[in-house]
Formats: structure tokens, C-alpha cells, sequence
């Protein structure tokens, strides 16, 4: 009799319910509303990947508003990536990842005397799979991963950035995606010309990019042309609350402190799609290392921040697209991998970030 009562219950696994933020526990521990002011004082120069930026389509806030509140974010995420982010960038440089005898590529889809025409989009499906890495490995944990190489692997790719990627990635406020798909940042593998900037149906449409792919080729440039759209209400609500004089207030350091990570996150994706022999008709992106998610930009901001993405507090995905603001708190994401995880949790846990 207790066998059959104890099998008829259903004992929730950890990470299975669901539980609503309460606001008075958010106010507690200083998520929200802490009327703290924190000067925005950061000093030095933008890294010259983040300085390309197309402004011909700001709007009525004006350039010089805009170049104005995309300072500091800029230099906040130029600290971030030369402090925190070069180990997990310089995996996609310190080998060849579309060279034939990459480890990361995935086995061969057909036998290689297959040279036939191909006539149908699985197909081509198929081939574009069998050229680009399904994994990115990981050269930092290799046993033979020496200090002294490590160093060497640091140093190069810090150069690449300053030099060969910045000529291939421009950005752009974007003020249409946010409130279409509620997105807040797109990365476009070809460029968007005249500042008219959206995510409409030729953006990112396999013929347009393999046209702008055949263009770079007969220029002779390094790389394929990016432009990567950041979602304008950033800028737009950081000039408000400057007017409204709450510069440097809560809601101003997280919507900063947001838009760097967002173009960070960006770039996560710029550095695997800026080679023109990513595939363009298979959108797909690789795993990186032992992610349970395909998702190169989260992978690179959880590198940074210890396994963690920043993410807005909102009960609803559709009622942070309705306010697009960081009034009501950033939360820390656990961001999934083999590492830690072996199943995948039904709700994963989110941790309120402390304002100061």
C-alpha cells in the first residue's frame, strides 16, 4: 500500500518550479531602488574594435547626444575584454577552425569522391555542416598549454583585435528591432549601407551575403564586412535620464553597464562570422568548448563573468520588450555547460545582481 501511494507522488526535481521575483526581497538585498549615484569617471581610449560607429541614422536625439552616452559603455567594455576576454576570443584564432584538419570540424557528411552537382538546400545544408566547425576546442585547458604559449596565443590575438577585425565590423543604432523582435543587438554578415540600419527580409538573406562575400573577395579584403546593430533605446533612454537628472543614477549604471555588454556580446559573434568561409546558407553557429547551447555571444559574457550572463529582471520576456528598461534589476543566468550540468533544468535559476 505505501509503494502504490509513494508511486502515484511526484517529487519535483530541483529546478523544476518556477518562482516569481518578489519586489520587497529585490529591495532588501539592493537590486533595485537604492537611490545610489556613482560618478562615470572611466579614463583612457575605446578599444579601436568598438569605434566604427555609423551615426548617419541616430535620429532626433542627435549625434553628438549619442556619441556622448556611448563613451563610458564603450570604455567599460573595452576594460572587460582586454582584462577578462582575450582567453576565450584567441580560440578562434590560435588555429585555422575552417582548415581541413581542425579537431573541432565534425566527420564528413558523404564520402569525399562525392563531386556531383548539388540541387536541393538540404544538400547544401549538408556540405555548408561538413566546412565549419561543429565544436570550438578549447586549447586553454591542454595539458601542454604552457604559460609561455599562452602568453603567445594572449598577445596575438590582442593585436588581431586592434588591427584586422576592427575593418570588419561597423556599428549601428538600431531603433526598429527592439520593438519588432525585441532584440537588443544583431549581428548583420554584410554591411548595411547608408545607416539604414533593421532586421528586414534582405538582411542577412544567403544571396545578399554571398554577393558581399564575392565583392570582399575581388577587393581583396581580409575579412567578410559586419555590421552589428545595438538596439538605440540604449543611447535613447541614457540621454532621458541624463535630462531628467539621474545621470550616473541606478537605472542609468545598469542600461550602461547593459550596453557594454551587449556589444561585447556582439562581438562574440563578429569573431566567427568575420571569416568568409563561414557557412551563409547554414546559419548556424558551433558550440563553443562544452556549451549545451549554441550561443556564441552568451558564451563569450559567461567567459567574463565566471559562467554568468547578466539579464533583466522582468516577469515576462514580452514585458520587458513593452518597457525596454533596467528599472527593475539585472539578474545573473547560469549559463549551461557540460562542466557542471548533465541535464538540462526545466527553469534555470536566476541571482539578483546588487546595484552597487
Amino acid at each position: 500500500m505505501a509503494l502504490d501511494d509513494t508511486a502515484d507522488t511526484i517529487f519535483p526535481l530541483p529546478g523544476s518550479i518556477p518562482k516569481a521575483w518578489d519586489p520587497e526581497e529585490l529591495r532588501r538585498c539592493g537590486a533595485v531602488e537604492t537611490c545610489l549615484r556613482a560618478p562615470f569617471d572611466l579614463e583612457g581610449e575605446v578599444h579601436p574594435v568598438f569605434c566604427n560607429w555609423d551615426m548617419s541614422g541616430d535620429g532626433d536625439a542627435g549625434e553628438g547626444l549619442m556619441l556622448r552616452e556611448l563613451h563610458q559603455p564603450l570604455l567599460l567594455a573595452s576594460r572587460l575584454l582586454e582584462g577578462a576576454g582575450l582567453p576565450w576570443l584567441s580560440e578562434f584564432l590560435i588555429d585555422d577552425i575552417f582548415g581541413a584538419s581542425y579537431p573541432g570540424l565534425p566527420p564528413p557528411a558523404r564520402p569525399d569522391s562525392h563531386h556531383g552537382e548539388v540541387d536541393t538546400e538540404s544538400d547544401i545544408n549538408s556540405i555548408c555542416q561538413s566546412r565549419t566547425p561543429a565544436v570550438i576546442v578549447r586549447h586553454h585547458r591542454a595539458a601542454w598549454a604552457t604559460p609561455r604559449l599562452v602568453r603567445t596565443w594572449l598577445d596575438a590575438t590582442a593585436r588581431e583585435l586592434r588591427t584586422t577585425l576592427p575593418r570588419c565590423v561597423r556599428w549601428q543604432l538600431d531603433g526598429a528591432m527592439f520593438a519588432a523582435f525585441g532584440w537588443v543587438g544583431y549581428t548583420c554578415r554584410h554591411l548595411l549601407r547608408g545607416g539604414t540600419g533593421g532586421v528586414d527580409s534582405n538582411v542577412d538573406h544567403p544571396d545578399v551575403i554571398r554577393d558581399a562575400d564575392a565583392e570582399a573577395r575581388r577587393r581583396g579584403v581580409p575579412g567578410r564586412s559586419l555590421t552589428v546593430l545595438v538596439m538605440r533605446e540604449y543611447a535613447a533612454r541614457l540621454c532621458a535620464l541624463r535630462q531628467l537628472g539621474q545621470f550616473g543614477g541606478e537605472e542609468y549604471m545598469l542600461t550602461a553597464f547593459m550596453l557594454a555588454v551587449t556589444v561585447l556580446h556582439e562581438l562574440g559573434h563578429a569573431i566567427y562570422w568575420k571569416d568568409l568561409r563561414a557557412a551563409n546558407r547554414c546559419m548556424n553557429e558551433p558550440y563553443f568548448g562544452g556549451d549545451l547551447e549554441m550561443e556564441l555571444g552568451d558564451s563569450f559574457i559567461a567567459s567574463i563573468f565566471g559562467g554568468w550572463t547578466p539579464v533583466p529582471i522582468e516577469h515576462t520576456h514580452d514585458e520587458f520588450r513593452r518597457w525596454g528598461t533596467f528599472e527593475r534589476g539585472l539578474a545573473w543566468r547560469q549559463h549551461l555547460t557540460w562542466d557542471f550540468h548533465r541535464t538540462r533544468p526545466r527553469y534555470r535559476a536566476h541571482y539578483s545582481i546588487p546595484v552597487k
